[in-house]
């Protein structure tokens, strides 16, 4: 690419250059432009060429602007401004382009001053003679070049002979080189009669040094003309004493004014055969050469961009399916890996929530020891305080053995699985390194632990229990019930419930009512202890009195009769004072610590039943919690490769361009080289017609 650039950079000045020839070529007449250094003369050079005092010439800076002196077939000269088309007086020219005034114009501006061709014959031929401002006035000396020179036949540098040429001057004819095609130049020592008061050898030495030290810019920097061409080209004169001369003001000129005037007479000589017996070599003869040249150049030039822009577009094509390869590859292996994690990680999940429901039903089958295991002073008074010390205790110890038993192996298999993950990322990435996919090593790097949250909020769990520390007997009615009648005892006591619940529509029976008022519910196991005894007594003997009319009834008190003639009142009584001592006996023994005991027994059934509840719950928090922290570090790593996918996509959007770009220069490289061989025929054909060699 950057060869190409730089033969598109050349190719484009070769074009520049054709362009200004084809302007000269175009052009109708001769356009002569004087250039120098301000105050060397070039305004009075042109004024003893015209033969009359036509333009401002001083000391010091006097032409401000551009002037043009162009041959017309009038009597009467007049002038043109650029900002009008008016016909001005010619005399006013002197203060259009006078520095010293007022009126003055822009440095850039040309004033154009139109001639009657029977007071010249300089400009009788079409001729256009241009006058500038020093060339060390402004710094778009550029700007000069493009606009007022780019279709000058000839220059005619003033230099001045008290000193050797500047390196303005220099500069100021190599930008004309690199912009024209070998331009015709004439170089005149001005002001040469200041050797007047010198001997002939310094005045031959100076002429040497000056002379020399031109042709040696002209042919070894420039290469524009040969030693012989150049030398023929220097002149050493004194335009203002050939201006007094043609003015018939020749009195008091300075010593070997006649040599100096004869050498302005050669110039003009020579400058005159050079525009009109030899206007056609002039015009042509070297724009022909130069033009040969650049297209010679222009075929080797657009003949390397066409191979330069062929073996581009082949590489970025090859570069481009290497590209395209890595991206399918990523891109694949982005899905697979994907897929096969996201498979492995819901089976860590089963694996983590089987660990954990079997870590908690441990903990269940040892819940009474936990709870036995807590120590906190016991008052009927403060039960709620007491039950939230449990609560917190129960709480504390389940999470801290959830972690105990769970924690090491969960934590294994996770951060295998991770760097597992981590792995292979990382080798995706390796194997891409050259495009760049990924970003690096510790952009990658997860956390460092991962530690799920076994916590169990036994405060909202057992918000429901309610504790019965009511006194039961051992023997009495209802632990005799439950102890015969075991898991019937239950529903035998939600029948009773039921049956004396108040079915719809009592509201309009008021005796149900108050016997409903009167004879608590008994609704479930939980609850129908804390009536106490006498009211679960209470309850059957309602709940039994219709039975009485029954024969069912009627045989049954025959039989208690019966035991009574049997054994006797004394056993009767006897039976009784037995069973109050164990009545009284439990009664007494039944302390708050007893009370702490039954407290402590139904906490624990309560929260066996609570647990069992949230046994699968909890392992399912767990192993989403794991879930979802390996889904995200999945989702991380995806992502760096996502980023590496977007600079491979960017890198073939970008290769893509390049080879549209490569092929466009490519064809219109050749498009032009085809035009440009017609074009050197064409050429060819009119050097042998004018025989120009």
């Amino acid at each position: 690419s950057s060869g190409i650039n730089a033969e598109y950079g050349d190719t484009q000045n070769m074009l520049g250059q054709i362009e200004s020839i084809v302007q000269i070529v175009d052009r109708d007449h001769m356009k002569v432009a004087f250039f120098g250094r301000t105050s060397n003369g070039k305004s009075t050079v042109i004024n003893s060429m015209l033969r009359d005092q036509i333009l401002p010439s001083g000391i010091g800076h006097t032409t401000n602007c551009f002037l043009s002196i162009t041959g017309v077939d009038v009597q009467e000269p007049y002038l043109l401004r650029p900002d009008s088309p008016d016909k001005k007086n010619a005399q006013s020219i002197k203060r259009l382009s006078n520095s010293l005034s007022k009126e003055c114009l822009d440095p850039n501006a040309i004033v154009r001053l139109y001639w009657p061709k029977t007071k010249c014959a300089l400009i009788r031929d079409e001729v256009v003679l241009v006058d500038s401002p020093g060339i060390d006035m402004s710094p778009d000396v550029d700007g000069w070049i493009d606009t007022h020179c780019q279709d000058a036949d000839v220059f005619v540098l003033v230099a001045n002979s008290e000193s050797t040429l500047m390196h303005s001057e220099k500069s100021f004819f190599k930008r004309v080189n690199a912009k024209l095609s070998q331009p015709n130049i004439f170089i005149l020592n001005n002001r040469w009669d200041c050797s007047a008061g010198e001997d002939t050898a310094t005045r031959d030495e100076v002429r040497s040094q000056h002379q020399d030290r031109t042709i040696e810019f002209i042919v070894d920097e420039l290469g524009l003309m040969t030693r012989k061409e150049t030398s023929e080209r220097i002149f050493f004169i004194s335009a203002k004493e050939a201006l007094k001369i043609r003015m018939g003001q020749a009195a008091d000129l300075a010593q070997g004014w006649e040599e100096r005037y004869k050498e302005f007479e050669e110039f003009e000589t020579k400058f005159e055969n050079c525009l009109s017996a030899s206007a056609i070599n002039t015009k042509f003869h070297s724009h022909a050469l130069r033009g040969r040249d650049i297209a010679n150049s222009l075929n080797e030039s657009l003949t390397k961009i066409e191979e330069l822009s062929f073996n581009y577009r082949k590489k970025c094509e090859e570069e481009k399916k290497i590209k395209e390869s890595q991206l399918n590859f990523v891109l694949e292996e982005s899905a697979a890996i994907k897929k096969y994690f996201k498979q492995k990680i819901e089976s860590v999940g089963s694996h983590v929530e089987e660990l954990v429901t079997d870590a908690l039903r441990e903990e269940i089958l040892r819940l009474s020891n936990t709870v036995d295991s807590f120590s906190y002073p016991f008052q009927k008074d403060y039960i709620n305080k007491y039950k939230s010390e449990l609560e917190n205790h129960l709480e504390e110890h389940l999470g801290r053995n959830l972690m105990d038993r769970c924690h090491t192996r969960i934590s294994k298999v996770y951060e295998e699985i991770k760097n597992e993950m981590c792995g292979r990322i990382q080798q995706l990435m390796e194997i891409n390194k050259s495009a760049a996919i990924g970003p690096s090593q510790p952009a990658i790097e997860m956390q460092s632990s991962f530690e799920p949250i076994y916590q169990i909020d036994c405060q909202s769990l057992f918000m429901g229990f309610q504790s019965h520390l009511t006194f039961q007997f051992s023997f009495g009615p209802t632990a005799m019930a439950r102890r015969f009648l075991g898991p019937r005892y239950s529903l035998f006591l939600q029948t009773l419930g039921e049956s004396s619940s108040p079915t719809p529509g009592s509201n309009n029976r008021p005796n149900d009512n108050r016997r409903a008022a009167s004879v608590p519910s008994i609704a479930a196991p939980g609850t129908i202890s804390a009536a106490g005894e006498e009211n679960i007594m209470l309850v059957i003997a309602t709940q039994l009195l219709p039975v009485f009319n029954s024969k069912t009834a009627i045989t049954a008190t025959a039989v208690i009769a019966g035991v009574y003639n049997l054994v006797g009142w004394r056993i009767i009584a006897a039976s009784g004072a037995v069973y109050v001592s164990l009545y009284g006996y439990e009664r007494l023994k039944y302390t708050e610590r007893a009370m702490e005991r039954r407290y402590k027994q139904q906490f624990c059934d309560y929260a066996s039943v609570k647990l069992h509840d949230i046994v699968t719950y909890t392992g399912n928090c767990c192993s989403t919690q794991v879930q979802r922290d390996l889904s995200s570090t999945l989702s991380r790593l995806l992502s760096s490769i996502n980023g590496g996918v977007n600079v491979l996509k960017t890198q073939i959007e970008t290769l893509t361009a390049e080879i549209s770009r490569s092929k466009q220069i490519y064809e219109t490289a050749t498009s032009n080289r085809i035009q440009n061989d017609h074009c050197r025929s064409e050429l060819e054909h009119f050097l042998k017609l004018f025989s120009i060699t």
